[in-house]
């Protein structure tokens, strides 16, 4: 009898063990997650020439007004608009002469030759003859004043302009040539372009004020001794999926200087520090 009461026991024991093992089970929480951080990237050439470099990667998650976090060490250096060539940091050479409002001349009126040094005023260049009305006058050629960069970006933004030292050289100074006296007006492009080989904007850019008010109206650098927005945008560069170039706008500055002889020879250079800020 006691061996087979210690049998029996064994035997319920071992059912026990085989039912609690039946039961068991393990559980693995996996978690993906992704958050696309809003990012403006500024590019156009760097210092020694390259094109099409990003030079300001921009992390736009500050408080609204303040600049967004620059993420890469340079600055982008604005090209001539319709090319890849970096706007001088140290300006050199003379602007080229335009004439306006030439009256009939018998050999064309004024049209200029530019055969030196492109952009500048040199030797080399001629002009044909021009006739002289009550309207007639000298200014600076506009089209060496266009300077454009570019922007890719995943969220809206704005866009300050502030300017610097201003360095005058013979009888320039500011009584003569005071900030007023020289235009500033900005434009956008996204269409579909290639500035010396290197293609951007299309379908997959879009305008991207949104609900912004847009580009500031044409003003004077004297509007700029403080930061002040320039372009006020609420939605992305990127409308569809593309490369950074494809997604990209061209923001385009145009300068000019409201020149008569009475201001005399010499040279006038302003820096502008464009900065992108959160909408």
């Amino acid at each position: 009898m006691k061996s087979t009461f210690s049998f029996a026991h064994k035997a319920l024991a071992l059912a026990v063990a085989a039912g609690i093992a039946g039961s068991a089970s393990a559980a693995v929480t996996d978690r993906v997650y992704f958050s696309a951080a809003p990012l403006v990237l500024v590019w156009g050439t760097d210092a020694t020439g390259n094109p099409a470099v990003v030079s300001d990667f921009v992390l736009v998650n500050t408080a609204s007004g303040t600049a967004g976090t620059d993420l890469t060490a340079a600055s982008v250096i604005p090209v001539i608009t319709g090319s890849m060539t970096a706007v001088p940091t140290a300006p050199s050479g003379n602007s080229l002469y335009a004439i306006t409002n030439p009256a009939a001349a018998p050999a064309g009126g004024g049209v200029l030759t530019d055969a030196g040094t492109a952009g500048q005023l040199d030797a080399a260049d001629t002009y044909t003859a021009f006739g002289l009305g009550a309207t007639t006058n000298i200014g600076f050629s506009a089209g060496p004043q266009s300077h454009s960069f570019y922007v890719a970006s995943n969220t809206g933004f704005d866009i300050f302009a502030q300017t610097g030292a201003v360095a005058y050289t013979g009888n320039f100074n500011a009584g003569s040539v005071p900030l007023t006296a020289i235009t500033w007006s900005m434009s956008l492009s996204t269409a579909a372009t290639t500035d010396a080989g290197v293609s951007w904007g299309g379908a997959a850019a879009q305008n991207p004020t949104g609900a912004g008010t847009g580009i500031l109206a044409a003003t004077s650098l004297n509007a700029f001794a403080a930061p002040t927005k320039v372009f006020d945008g609420t939605q992305r560069t990127a409308l569809a999926a593309g490369t950074i170039l494809a997604q990209s706008v061209r923001f385009s500055v145009q300068y000019g200087l409201n020149y008569n002889l009475s201001m005399g020879a010499g040279s006038v250079s302003v820096p502008v520090t464009y900065t992108v800020y959160t909408p």
